[in-house]
């Protein structure tokens, strides 16, 4: 049974791991990634992780890897990298060329123990990384302006910026950013900002989302079978 105590434990350890500073290096190639299941309310479930790689700054997909197993830890809020890290990074692997860094579908230091899912991955794997999750999780903002690229800075309860909130597209929800490893506020709003085309989504997280939803789909019918 998964102990959500020794796994808290365990964030705080992994906490003092996680650097925040400007990237160090230039960026060729830019990763995403996303994960499933195929019961997301069902323990075990079976995941499904996924990364596409982009050449960058043009966008042009490079690579599409994915890998399925099973997940045996629930879901529960400020736990979630517990769940999926195991296949992120099997699926992380499995690309022939790695990114300079990775955007995650989640949060970064903006997270109650500062160690979300981002945030996780990147310590794990060596790797700079940023969160971009659809959903805040902790922190204090207010709404960014409705116009394309405002946004406004996330706080912790102690008023140090652990995030932003961007605003993507005119009159849709605004996606929420925070450095996972590697990397500072700013060089992650920047770099997810310039990651988005048309959509609310940057395009390495949201290619990945669909690139599941098509995989997801067809297994689930093969179980049907």
């Amino acid at each position: 049974m998964f102990n959500f105590k020794k796994a808290a434990v365990a964030q705080q350890i992994l906490r003092k791991k996680v650097q925040v500073k400007p990237l160090e290096t230039s960026i060729n190639y830019v990763a995403g990634c996303d994960l499933t299941f195929l019961n997301p309310f069902k323990t075990p479930t079976v995941g499904i992780a996924a990364f596409t790689l982009f050449k960058y700054p043009e966008l042009d997909l490079i690579e599409k890897v994915w890998i399925s197993g099973e997940v045996e830890i629930p879901y529960v809020p400020g736990f979630l990298a517990f769940r999926e890290i195991p296949l992120l990074v099997r699926a992380f692997n499995k690309l022939s060329t790695k990114p300079d860094i990775v955007i995650v579908d989640g949060h970064g230091i903006a997270h109650p123990r500062r160690m979300g899912v981002a945030s996780h991955f990147g310590v794990v794997t060596g790797t700079p990384t940023i969160g971009c999750a659809k959903k805040p999780l902790y922190g204090n903002f207010s709404p960014p302006e409705n116009r394309k690229g405002a946004f406004s800075f996330i706080f912790d309860e102690e008023g140090k910026r652990i995030g932003a909130v961007l605003r993507t597209k005119v009159n849709v929800k605004p996606v929420y950013v925070s450095p996972g490893h590697l990397i500072d506020v700013e060089g992650g709003l920047h770099l997810v900002y310039n990651c988005v085309k048309s959509y609310r989504l940057p395009e390495p997280t949201r290619i990945s989302h669909n690139f599941l939803k098509g995989i997801r789909k067809q297994l689930m019918k093969n179980n049907k079978k």
